[in-house]
Order: C-alpha cells, then sequence, then structure tokens
C-alpha cells in the first residue's frame, strides 16, 4: 500500500489525471484502470489518506464513482459526464 501524504495541506480530493478537462466530471477510462489495478484515485480532505475507487453504479441516468479513505473510511462519490440532453 503507498504511503499516504507526511504533509496534509487539506485541499485533498480526487486527483485531475481522474477528471475530464476543464469539469469536476469523472473520466470513465483511467478510474476503471485504477479500480484494476488497485490504485488510488485521490486523497482525504479531512484527513490526507488514500481514496481507493470502487465500482462506478448509475442513478437517474448519471454515473457515479464512489471512493473510499483508507485512513478514515470516510465515502465520497464522484459524478461522471452529465447526459446528454434530449432535443425536441
Amino acid at each position: 500500500m503507498p504511503q499516504g501524504a507526511l504533509i496534509h495541506d487539506g485541499r485533498g480530493g480526487i486527483w485531475r489525471k481522474f477528471r475530464l478537462d476543464n469539469t469536476r466530471a469523472i473520466n470513465a477510462a483511467p478510474w476503471l484502470d485504477a479500480l484494476a489495478q488497485r490504485h488510488p484515485v485521490g486523497t482525504c480532505r479531512p484527513c490526507g489518506g488514500h481514496l481507493w475507487p470502487g465500482q462506478p453504479y448509475t442513478v437517474g441516468g448519471r454515473q457515479l464513482y464512489p471512493a473510499t479513505c483508507s485512513a478514515c473510511n470516510r465515502e465520497a462519490v464522484a459524478p461522471g459526464p452529465a447526459p446528454k440532453r434530449k432535443r425536441k
């Protein structure tokens, strides 16, 4: 298991390489790759521990990507891209 940050700056969150450009939405390909290889996907905001990815699931037509902190066991959920709007 990778070592946690020695100095926690209080920011944390999902790392940029797992998000789509210029959005807060999760990019599915790197997330699923990290899930398969058992790599962390971010840093816990409260404690600074690593966030480990979970299997994505769908709610209301939108993919949600869960992550669990290895140190404090808090869970976080990040949204995937918004579904396309239907045109009339």
